[in-house]
């Protein structure tokens, strides 16, 4: 058994941002992570009714801040020269706090850390614009060349999305917010990894008023923009595979299969299709008690949970032997690239919409 994942039949209680206490089996977390988060962050599904990634709606809450890349981990120069690299970097997002409950219904009194599937992510994005074909990035310390794209677009088809709810299309989320100055809805765009290029990056259009050739691959067909926008179509890029030389052999990476046990591999494409990042996320809950390190990806990342104090919220952690202090749970930004400075385009835009 692979130390720090969720075993079935165990039984959880946890403590939520605001503090309600819940309690899950196993079979709970095969989609996602119903804790009570606010609206803008809600994991709730819409459009395609299909999360190709578990947790790929989360945003980080109250995230530690760390602009080092990884220790141990990579920067690798494109061949082609200039200062565009690919950066290896880490997201940890939705964790909580949270206690074991055996089948007696007896709470045990030490707290751990539990992150839900899709809420570990490893990301190696272009620090900028691209990786095309033929050049050089990094995977898990290794330095890898894309040889091949596959790109295949997803349409969702008569769907209704609340203001601030979000929903998964292609390699991206789109975040409704409300009515936009010309009628029309007015979203937020972003990858499954988190990287975002500004705030409305892609096209809408009435429905019946779709032109012959649209400015980029993402785009939707509207009907109604109001407290529920109403779509007909929401089309999106996503690549479905690629052709690595990794370590001088040659890999077939197929999105959303298995790359370690309990971890997921997914190219991630732009709106035009370009190969902005590759992600592996877990697709299980992982589980941390206090005094334990685990070591995943092979080895190349160790988390340390220290001390947990529960009145506080206040954690303290380590990610590859460097200590943190987290709020609540341990999530946290680690590294650069697109990726990151993406999520925190997201949570800044969200922050001024909400006013806080």
């Amino acid at each position: 058994m692979t130390p720090g994942i969720l075993r079935p039949g165990i039984l959880f209680l946890f403590i939520g941002v605001s503090l309600e206490l819940l309690f899950f089996s196993f079979p709970t977390w095969a989609s996602g992570y119903p804790l009570p988060f606010d609206p803008f962050l809600s994991p709730e599904s819409f459009g395609c009714k299909r999360l190709l990634i578990p947790g790929s709606e989360l945003l980080p809450r109250n995230p530690v801040i760390d602009a080092r890349v990884p220790a141990g981990w990579r920067e690798v120069p494109m061949k082609k020269g200039g200062s565009n690299r690919t950066v290896e970097s880490l997201v940890i997002k939705g964790s909580a706090i949270g206690h074991k409950k055996d089948a007696s219904g007896t709470v045990a009194k030490e707290p751990l850390i539990v992150i839900p599937a899709g809420g570990l992510v490893y990301d190696a994005t272009p620090l900028e614009t691209h990786l095309p074909v033929g050049e050089r990035g990094v995977i898990f310390g290794k330095e890898s060349v894309l040889e091949k794209k596959e790109m295949a677009e997803e349409t969702c088809h008569d769907f209704s999305v609340l203001a601030g709810r979000s929903f998964p299309v292609g390699d991206s989320v789109i975040t409704y917010l409300g009515p936009g100055p010309k009628g029309g809805p007015l979203v937020l765009w972003r990858t499954v990894d988190g990287v975002s290029i500004r705030p409305h990056p892609l096209e809408e259009y009435p429905d019946g008023h779709v032109p012959p050739k649209t400015p980029t691959r993402i785009f939707g067909v509207y009907t109604h923009a109001g407290q529920i926008a109403e779509y007909r179509s929401f089309s999106a890029p996503m690549i479905v595979r690629e052709n690595w030389r990794l370590g001088g052999q040659e890999k077939i990476l197929a999105a959303n299969t298995e790359w370690f046990p309990h971890f997921r591999i997914v190219p991630v494409s732009c709106p035009i299709g370009h190969h902005i990042g590759l992600m592996v996320y877990n697709d299980v809950p992982v589980l941390i008690e206090p005094g334990q390190e685990i070591a995943l990806f092979g080895g190349y990342l160790k988390l340390r949970v220290d001390r947990i104090l529960e009145k506080s919220g206040e954690t303290v952690f380590s990610v590859n032997g460097r200590p943190y202090t987290g709020h609540g749970g341990i999530d946290g930004l680690f590294g650069k690239g697109r990726a990151i400075d993406g999520i925190k385009n997201t949570l800044a835009v969200l922050a001024k919409i909400r006013g806080s």
